[in-house]
């Protein structure tokens, strides 16, 4: 991650304001710095030089403390602009992931974890408040400032200024080589964070089926080697940076004082007058103070730098150019389709068409990529090799040239584990359809075998909250009821009757059998014999290692 990266410009609209700004008031910053030390310099040198009383220089003195205040409001409004921006553009940025992420289907849960991308849209851009609120305007002043400081001392001594040029340099150039094991020690802290969460989030979902068996007290060994690796690391992350702030601290203050050597010994033979050695030994520390500031402040925004790369990899997914609409097809095909995941074989996934009007079974043994075909006619993922082919009266289409966005309005889509948002039942199934009746959700309940009575709170029973009141099947029935709902061309069921009994299972059969009758193309994934059966034509995958 580059220290500013012009590509957060693009997705925080906020941040082009607050960029202006923060250049704006590090010039005047700049500014006050230097007729603070012109003023100041004026002062001494009138008062001990020149003899006069403290009563005739009211007027410099009050000048002298306006520049103060001033500085002290640049001060606060930087504080100010920071914390309030920092928590727009961290909304923004969060809002940016998310939408992208559900665009984007399961791929980046596929990637992350659904724990590491919980982890990273969370406290991941919660620690860019470090980069937004000190860093990143330190950043501006740390250019503006010691430029400008450094050039006023040049024109004033030219020889005070050859040292400044010398000497700067040195805290970037160490700053760089302890940042660079700074980077390296907070990317192995946030990968086990990420771990940390995965293995606790798995911990959690499965606590049920480990008391069942008795086997619960055996992971917390296992949590608590996770946990003391993530301690070590974030001490070892510490370390660096205790380490960083006495070296840059130690060059800095030595810098300085190689400068108020030399200005000292000329003072003592007359080669520098009182008023110039004055001025370049007050403006010297304001060279070095800003960059050291920032050095300092990079330490407490490594975090958040840490989750950058994965916020704009999600961020930079290509999308579907395509400019197609279409509103009803009869055929969708592909050819040999070849998906590369990361860390694992390519999956090879065999030709195969879906008529419309139709049921369609896709069957194989897991990993054989039957969920990755659904994920690839969703547009969730673009498959590597192959392409899919869309049939419709005025021609055929890639799928990559439809609009997607028009082109998932003609789906409903049931994935293999149903996730709700916090809401009652009504609410969840009127996402498919925004002016169903009550009489209608309930009949869309009654199609998929739910009665109303048999949810604890009848169309009002909350879901997507902890204590989740409902069974597995119950969910998945009010997922199923909710696919069916929308009026889609296509249906995409992943796994529809799993975790339901055989009398639902037939109800739910004949359901789909109608619903295909009257023209509605249904694709079904799933190892249930009687669904398979019940289906017009059937496609087997095989896992291709």
């Amino acid at each position: 991650m580059k220290p500013f990266d012009p590509r957060l410009l693009r997705y925080s609209r906020s941040s082009r304001g607050f960029i202006f700004t923060l250049v704006l008031i590090a010039v005047l910053g700049a500014v006050a710095t230097i007729g603070q030390a012109l003023l100041l310099v004026d002062l001494i040198c009138k008062f001990f030089q020149q003899k006069r009383s403290f009563s005739s220089l009211t007027h410099e003195v009050i000048a002298l403390v306006g520049v103060f205040v001033s500085r002290a409001l640049l001060a606060y409004l930087n504080d100010r602009l920071g914390a309030r921006a920092s928590s727009k553009m961290r909304n923004e940025l969060r809002t940016e992931v998310m939408q992208k992420s559900l665009s984007n289907g399961g791929s980046d849960t596929q990637n992350l974890g659904t724990a590491g991308l919980a982890v990273l849209v969370t406290k991941g851009i919660n620690n860019l408040d470090g980069y937004f609120a000190k860093f990143l305007p330190q950043l501006f002043i740390a250019v503006v400032v010691p430029i400008s400081v450094g050039v006023t001392i040049a024109f004033r001594d030219w020889k005070s200024g050859a040292i400044i040029l010398f000497t700067l340099p040195l805290i970037p150039i160490f700053g760089i080589l302890i940042g660079r094991f700074t980077a390296s020690a907070t990317e192995k802290k946030w990968k086990t964070l990420g771990l940390l969460g995965g293995y606790f989030l798995d911990l959690l979902s499965g606590l049920t089926t480990l008391k069942v068996y008795g086997r619960e007290k055996l992971q917390s060994q296992k949590l608590r080697e996770v946990g003391e690796k993530y301690r070590k690391e974030t001490m070892q992350v510490l370390r660096v940076s205790f380490l960083t702030s006495l070296a840059l601290e130690l060059v800095a203050t030595l810098s300085v004082a190689l400068l108020a050597v030399t200005i000292g010994l000329r003072l003592v033979n007359g080669s520098m007058p009182l008023s110039v050695g004055l001025f370049v030994l007050v403006l010297a520390p304001e060279v070095y103070w800003p960059i050291r500031q920032v050095s300092a402040y990079f330490h407490s925004a490594t975090d958040g730098l840490a989750a950058f790369e994965q916020l704009f990899t999600i961020l930079e997914k290509p999308e579907s150019n395509g400019e197609v609409l279409i509103n009803s097809f009869s055929l969708i095909s592909w050819s040999d389709l070849k998906v590369t995941f990361p860390g694992r074989s390519d999956l090879l996934i065999p030709r195969g068409t879906i008529e419309s009007g139709r049921i369609h079974a896709l069957i194989g043994a897991s990993g054989s990529g039957k969920s990755t075909l659904a994920s690839i006619l969703l547009g969730f993922i673009s498959p590597t090799a192959g392409e899919v082919t869309v049939t419709t009266e005025s021609g055929i289409y890639s799928l990559q040239d439809l609009d997607i966005k028009a082109w998932r309005e003609l789906i409903s889509w049931q994935p293999q584990e149903p996730k709700f948002p916090i809401g009652s039942v009504a609410e969840i199934l009127r996402h498919a359809s925004p002016n169903a009746s009550e009489k209608e959700l309930i009949a869309s309940l009654r199609e998929v075998d739910l009665m109303v009575g048999d949810l604890p709170d009848g169309l009002d029973t909350s879901l997507g909250t902890v204590r989740q009141k409902l069974s597995i099947g119950q969910m998945r029935k009010i997922a199923l009821a909710r696919a069916l709902l929308k009026e889609s061309a296509l249906v995409i069921l992943d796994e529809p009757t799993a975790s339901v009994d055989d009398i639902s299972e037939e109800t739910i059969a004949r359901v789909l059998q109608e619903r295909a009758a009257s023209g509605t193309t249904i694709l079904l994934i799933s190892h249930r014999e009687f669904l398979i059966g019940a289906s017009a034509s059937v496609t087997l995958l095989g896992a291709q290692r």
